[in-house]
């Protein structure tokens, strides 16, 4: 018999945290996923519905060599890639409307057209304020104390629950599109490694609202870590 019909791996026994013996089910989350860190690969490892274990990889495109013959774009600026992450944030918590405003502002900071991107700034921030949806979604998602910075070595922007993240994110793009003068924001990027030790323990249906809720550094290298 096929045990892993269409090439979906069954569930397999293992040691429950209360010393029971449960299906432990292996689900892969990426490279490709709508809404989720390009070329980043979890693998979680779930008894119910609680991520026990995971391991996590990238895949990049630091080995492609490319032709001389391709137009070479210009950098995208950092606001516009928090931008970014913010809409992609927004929109896995359903908040359509919020996120078409993140979209409106990423794309007037890649075109140059700081007006417009000051004003569709200023809209996410009082749509973001304002909004319970948000509030109701985030809140309790990957509840970080001074404790857990410390012990895995993060920002101090990661401090809170997803809701305070976006938040601190969203004041943060506030500050440095709408400043009079240019504001000196910390990136707070996440390493990609301390992925597996973060979403160890949380529910699965939580997991993509706390990856998207970190800024993860940018991936340099082809690695692999895991959740010891």
């Amino acid at each position: 018999m096929d045990m892993a019909p269409a090439g979906i791996a069954l569930a397999q026994g293992g040691q429950d945290r209360d010393g029971l013996e449960m299906d432990v089910l292996h689900l892969p989350l990426g490279p490709v996923l709508p809404f989720w860190p390009a070329g980043l690969a979890l693998l979680c490892s779930l008894q119910g519905d609680v991520v026990v274990d995971a391991a996590a990889s990238v895949v990049d495109g630091a080995g492609h060599a490319a032709s001389s013959k391709e137009p070479q774009t210009p950098p995208v600026p950092a606001s516009a890639v928090r931008c970014d992450g913010v809409m992609a944030l927004l929109a896995l918590a359903g908040a359509d409307d919020a996120a078409a405003r993140a979209r409106r502002a990423r794309d007037a900071l890649v075109r140059g057209d700081q007006g417009a991107a000051r004003d569709a700034v200023e809209r996410l921030h009082r749509t973001v304020r304002r909004s319970w949806l948000l509030r109701w979604s985030l809140r309790g998602v990957m509840v970080l104390d001074p404790s857990d910075l410390a012990r895995h070595d993060l920002p101090e922007v990661c401090r809170g629950d997803a809701h305070d993240r976006l938040s601190s994110l969203v004041e943060g793009l506030r500050s440095e599109v709408c400043g009079a003068v240019p504001a000196a924001v910390e990136s707070g990027a996440v390493p990609w490694e301390r992925m597996p030790q973060l979403v160890t323990g949380l529910e699965l249906a939580t997991v993509r609202l706390a990856v998207a809720s970190l800024n993860l550094e940018p991936f340099s290298t082809v690695q692999e870590t895991r959740h010891a």
